[in-house]
C-alpha cells in the first residue's frame, strides 16, 4: 500500500445514490487498490431551486475550508465537486497537495440547454473555466466533454463512467412466448419522469406479448395486468437480479443527460437489448446503431421495439456486441489501470 493520501469530495450526500456519487464510489474502489482513500460528501440534497442549491454548496466550500487543512491529503480528487474545488485550490497553494477535477458535463451548456437566466449561465461559464483552468489534471467522462474543455487545460484526460462488468450477468428468459422490457428510475427525477409518460400513453401500442418492469422508486403507478413495479430498491444484488430478469432495457429519453447513464451501461453489461433515443445515448462513446445498441426518436421507439424485442438471432447479437464493448470501453478492470496512472503521474511530479 503506497502511503500517499486521496481526499475524494462529491458535492452531494451519498444517501442521494445518484451519478454523482456512484462514481466517487468507483473511483475510490479502484484507488483503494494501491493508496489510502477519504471520501467526503456534502449533505447537499437535489433541488430544483438553483438559489437553494447555490447557498447550499457555497456552505460547503467554506466547509471544507475547515475540513481539508486536517485530512493531510497529498491530492484532493473532485468528482463535479464545482464548488469543492474552488476550497481545495486555494488550500492546495498553501499546503502543496494536488488537485484533480473530473467533469461529469459541461456546465455552462447544460444550463443553456435548461433555459437558464443569461446570467447564470454567464456565471456558470466562468466558475467552469476557473476550475478547468487551475486544475493540475482534468478527467472528462466523454468525448465531448473532452473536446469542448482541451482548450482551458492540456492537462485533461478521458476517463469515461465506468462498472465493475464482473457483477453482472445475462439472465435466462422463463417465458419464451413473453417478453420483458425494464425501465429504470428513479422516477421522482425531472429527468426520469417521462420514462413513465411515454410508457403509459404507448404501452397499448407495443405488441401485446411485451410487458414492462419499471424498476426503482415511483410515486405515480397505474393498474395494468402488463406493468409491474418493484419500488425502490436499496439492496445492489438484488437490482442486478431485477435486470438481469429483463429482455431488453428501454429508455424513452426526452433531455441530454448531464453523461452517460450508468442504467445503459449496466443493461448493456447484462448483454441486453437496449431501445434509446438519441438524446438518452448522449454522452455515450462507442455505441453504434443497429451493432451494440438501438437508437430510435420518441416517434419511431414503439415501432422499433416491436420489429426487434422477438428477434432472438438479432436481439442476442446486440446484447452480445453490447458486452463486449463495455469489457473493452467502459469496465472497471480497462479503466482502474488508466485513472491509477494518473495519480502515480501526478504524484511522480510532486
Amino acid at each position: 500500500m503506497n502511503d500517499k493520501r486521496i481526499l475524494v469530495l462529491s458535492p452531494h450526500g451519498v444517501a442521494e445514490d445518484n451519478g454523482t456519487t456512484l462514481r466517487s464510489k468507483a473511483v475510490c474502489d479502484v484507488f483503494k487498490q494501491k493508496y489510502h482513500v477519504l471520501p467526503l460528501s456534502s449533505a447537499t440534497p437535489y433541488s430544483a431551486n438553483v438559489l437553494v442549491l447555490f447557498f447550499d454548496f457555497v456552505g460547503w466550500m467554506f466547509h471544507l475550508l475547515y475540513l481539508i487543512p486536517r485530512q493531510s491529503a497529498d491530492c484532493i480528487y473532485c468528482c463535479a465537486d464545482y464548488f469543492g474545488f474552488i476550497s481545495s485550490y486555494i488550500l492546495s497553494k498553501a499546503l502543496g497537495f494536488a488537485t484533480v477535477f473530473e467533469a461529469h458535463g459541461i456546465l455552462s451548456e447544460e444550463n443553456k440547454a435548461k433555459n437558464r437566466p443569461a446570467i447564470l449561465v454567464r456565471a456558470c461559464s466562468l466558475i467552469e473555466k476557473f476550475v478547468i483552468g487551475r486544475a493540475d489534471c482534468v478527467v472528462a467522462l466523454s468525448s465531448d466533454i473532452f473536446e469542448f474543455y482541451k482548450r482551458f487545460n492540456v492537462n485533461i484526460e478521458l476517463i469515461p463512467v465506468f462498472i465493475d462488468e464482473k457483477v453482472y450477468r445475462k439472465g435466462c428468459p422463463t417465458m419464451p412466448e413473453i417478453r420483458t422490457v425494464g425501465l429504470i428510475g428513479p422516477f421522482d427525477m425531472p429527468a426520469n419522469k417521462y420514462y413513465l409518460q411515454f410508457l403509459y400513453e404507448h404501452v397499448d401500442a407495443f405488441d401485446h406479448r411485451v410487458r414492462f418492469k419499471v424498476i426503482g422508486k415511483c410515486g405515480h403507478k397505474i393498474i395494468s395486468n402488463r406493468i409491474t413495479y418493484t419500488g425502490y430498491i436499496s439492496s445492489r444484488d438484488r437490482y442486478i437480479a431485477e435486470l438481469s430478469s429483463l429482455d431488453a432495457l428501454l429508455v424513452p429519453a426526452k433531455l441530454r443527460t448531464l453523461g452517460p447513464l450508468t442504467k445503459i451501461l449496466e443493461a448493456m453489461a447484462s448483454s441486453l437489448p437496449v431501445f434509446v433515443t438519441p438524446e438518452g445515448a448522449y454522452g455515450l462513446d462507442y455505441v453504434e446503431d443497429g451493432k451494440n445498441i438501438f437508437i430510435a426518436s420518441i416517434a419511431e421507439l414503439v415501432a422499433c421495439v416491436n420489429q426487434v424485442i422477438f428477434d432472438d438471432a438479432r436481439s442476442n447479437l446486440i446484447g452480445a456486441n453490447a458486452r463486449t464493448m463495455i469489457e473493452r470501453r467502459y469496465s472497471k478492470t480497462a479503466n482502474s489501470i488508466r485513472l491509477i496512472r494518473i495519480m502515480d503521474d501526478l504524484f511522480c511530479k510532486s
